[in-house]
């Protein structure tokens, strides 16, 4: 790699690690272009070389961060017993939310539709690559659970839908802060613990059904 590649890639990461540490310090959506270069030690105009508008910086945020989510549940996949990992990949994506909900809420923000007509043609065709990159993992897993049966693409996208529903639910509790302001306070652990049992009872219900139905290969 050349020299200047090289300065490139490091300016880049330097606004990156600038950005994140910023949207932990204040409310991500009220921080400047100004600021991310101030932070990073660099001129404004510099951030557009790399960034051509808050929205990019954004979206690029959010695609390194759901890139690495999606690596660490592949590995945590790979190593487990199909039934057992299951439960494993969803409280550990639970996890990861809680563990960065700031990223968490900008990667909610950067699934709008008004926000993803925004974007440069590049950014929407990454998102659509990443969400075809989570069905084939979600579609591997669910399949891997089925004991020898299998669902078709089509018939695991049904099941995502519900299973995308109730992370959108836990994503939003926890940019909520949890349920410390309930009359009765429930722990977060018991939450992701709760809601885990819940999808896996409608998974196994839902693809017995669809397995089950006798027209399902005509």
């Amino acid at each position: 790699m050349r020299l200047q590649e090289q300065l490139f890639e490091q300016r880049e990461t330097a606004i990156l690690t600038a950005a994140s540490r910023l949207f932990r310090e204040q409310p991500w959506d009220r921080v400047t272009i100004a600021e991310v270069a101030n932070a990073a030690g660099i001129g404004k105009g510099t951030v557009y070389k790399h960034f051509a508008s808050k929205e990019a910086l954004y979206a690029r945020l959010a695609l390194d961060l759901s890139h690495a989510n999606l690596a660490e549940l592949r590995a945590l996949h790979a190593t487990h017993p199909p039934q057992q990992a299951l439960r494993l990949v969803l409280r550990r994506a639970f996890e990861q939310m809680l563990a960065d909900p700031i990223q968490a809420q900008l990667c909610q923000h950067c699934d709008r539709p008004e926000f993803q007509e925004r974007l440069d043609d590049s950014y929407r065709q990454q998102f659509l690559q990443l969400e075809h990159q989570f069905q084939l993992f979600f579609g591997q897993m669910l399949n891997d659970t089925l004991e020898g049966h299998s669902l078709n693409q089509a018939e695991c996208q049904n099941l995502l839908w519900g299973v995308e529903a109730c992370f959108n639910g836990v994503m939003a509790r926890i940019a909520s802060g949890g349920f410390s302001h309930w009359a009765e306070s429930i722990a977060l652990d018991e939450y992701f613990h709760r809601v885990t049992d819940f999808i896996i009872a409608g998974l196994n219900a839902q693809a017995a059904a669809v397995l089950a139905q006798p027209d399902r290969h005509e």
